[in-house]
């Protein structure tokens, strides 16, 4: 028994370093193993930190209010653009309006001065002596009247065609001649309207109107003369008209005269350039 038990023993103590020696070899095995996978296996890159830019509320905010106020403005300019372009429509209605009316003013008083020359020529055919011996005195009184004022070198002119007309008025008198008398009576009354109109018009407005003559006044050409289309030493030049040549005043405005040529051309020229007919009625 005793020696069964020796053996045992030995038995059990070779066995427990048996397994001491498997479980030390395996235990150095995995080690081995793992530090091979370690060395094996990719390093992992080292994260790249980016830099994100930082954006303050109060800036932002700025920005934000910054383009409110383009918005704004905006807005703004656009409204009064609006208003002005209704304004504009607002203005171009009413000239089209005025310029109707200024028409419809011109057509009613050219209607006017064709009554008025009709009148004139029943008168004339009735001429008596008293009548023609007023219509004289009245002209000669109204052009004394504007003598007592010095005539400036642009009315000259016309003064001189006026008187030039009192006194053919006064010598058909004389002869017995009261249509012709009567006459030029009335044409000189016309270039002292037009002497009256334009010293008051001078005095108190310089964009004066056209006045239209209550008789034509037949006129001829002292020398060749440019035929306007509107009064003015500017104005588009419509034709020449010929020295001598007989042309009829219609209506004036300030020492210009619109006037109608023997051939049917209607334009300006300027009152120096003519001179009133006498002795051809």
């Amino acid at each position: 028994m005793t020696e069964l038990s020796i053996r045992s023993n030995r038995l059990l103590n070779s066995t427990k370093v048996w397994a001491r020696q498997i479980l030390c070899g395996s235990i150095s095995t995995v080690l081995s193993l793992s530090m091979t996978a370690c060395n094996i296996l990719p390093k992992s890159p080292t994260p790249e930190i980016v830099t994100i830019p930082v954006v303050s509320c109060t800036q932002e905010q700025h920005e934000i209010e910054h383009l409110k106020k383009l918005l704004s403005e905006k807005e703004a300019q656009q409204h009064e653009i609006e208003r002005l372009q209704k304004l504009l429509a607002e203005n171009e209605v009413q000239i089209r309006s005025q310029q109707l009316r200024q028409q419809g003013q011109a057509k009613a008083l050219q209607e006017s001065t064709t009554h008025a020359v009709r009148a004139q020529v029943k008168l004339r055919r009735l001429a008596t002596r008293p009548a023609a011996a007023s219509t004289i005195a009245e002209v000669e009184v109204a052009m004394e009247n504007l003598k007592s004022s010095p005539f400036a070198e642009a009315e000259q002119s016309v003064q001189t065609q006026a008187q030039r007309l009192i006194n053919a008025a006064v010598a058909s008198y004389g002869e017995d001649n009261y249509v012709a008398a009567m006459d030029y009576a009335a044409f000189a009354r016309g270039f002292i309207e037009m002497l009256k109109n334009n010293r008051t018009f001078k005095a108190s407005n310089p964009h004066r109107p056209t006045t239209w003559l209550e008789v034509p006044i037949p006129l001829r050409a002292l020398a060749n003369s440019n035929l306007r289309q509107q009064p003015g030493e500017s104005a588009a030049i419509l034709g020449i008209v010929k020295k001598d040549s007989p042309i009829t005043a219609e209506a004036y405005r300030g020492d210009w005269l619109k006037v109608q040529t023997g051939d049917g051309r209607s334009g300006w020229v300027l009152n120096i350039l003519v001179e009133a007919q006498v002795g051809k009625l």
